[in-house]
């Protein structure tokens, strides 16, 4: 389960840097267009707008995963291990439930929006709008994962099927992972 999750972090890392390598020449092409030839392209905004949406609902996902985000650990460090477990189960059941009532009304919302076109674009609005979808599935299928993990945890033992966060990434949000 590991090695599998840590080829799709890998594969969701490329997707992202592809977005941003995209926005980046768009939003360099549009700064160069308004100003030599004071014209910006109609679809320039709506697709870094679409791509950041994108990003952030992918990032969010894997954040889930690998569990930083940015959240108040003051009181779970004084916490023992059995302790932190129940907490994390009840965190991850509050994060599936969650999850999974924004995916399902995400994809209600994807679906209405079929009929409406992006102007600039000219694509259906279901692209942009399933990125809310498939971030809040990822999030529930990750929790569903380290939720595993953590009634293990509550026996007392590991079941260690998320891979190790700094294969996939360099920076942590978590106190423990400054030291």
């Amino acid at each position: 389960m590991a090695k599998a999750l840590l080829v799709f972090c890998r594969a969701i890392t490329w997707v992202q840097l592809l977005l941003l390598l995209t926005m980046l020449g768009v939003m360099a092409s549009l700064v160069f267009t308004r100003y030599v030839f004071a014209y910006s392209p109609p679809w320039s905004e709506e697709l870094t707008r679409f791509a950041m949406i994108w990003l952030v609902m992918l990032g969010g996902a894997v954040l889930a995963l690998f569990d930083d985000h940015i959240t108040l650990f003051v009181f779970v460090e004084l916490m023992g291990p059995r302790v932190r477990a129940a907490r994390n189960i009840l965190v991850r059941l509050i994060m599936i439930a969650t999850s999974g009532v924004v995916a399902y009304k995400g994809i209600k919302f994807a679906d209405g929006m079929s009929g409406v076109i992006a102007w600039g674009l000219n694509i259906n609005m279901t692209i942009p709008t399933y990125s809310v979808t498939v971030g809040f599935g990822l999030i529930l299928i990750f929790n569903l994962i380290l939720l595993i993990d953590d009634v293990a945890a509550l026996f007392g033992k590991r079941a260690q099927l998320v891979p190790r966060q700094d294969q996939v990434m360099d920076g942590s949000f978590r106190p423990q992972d400054d030291l």
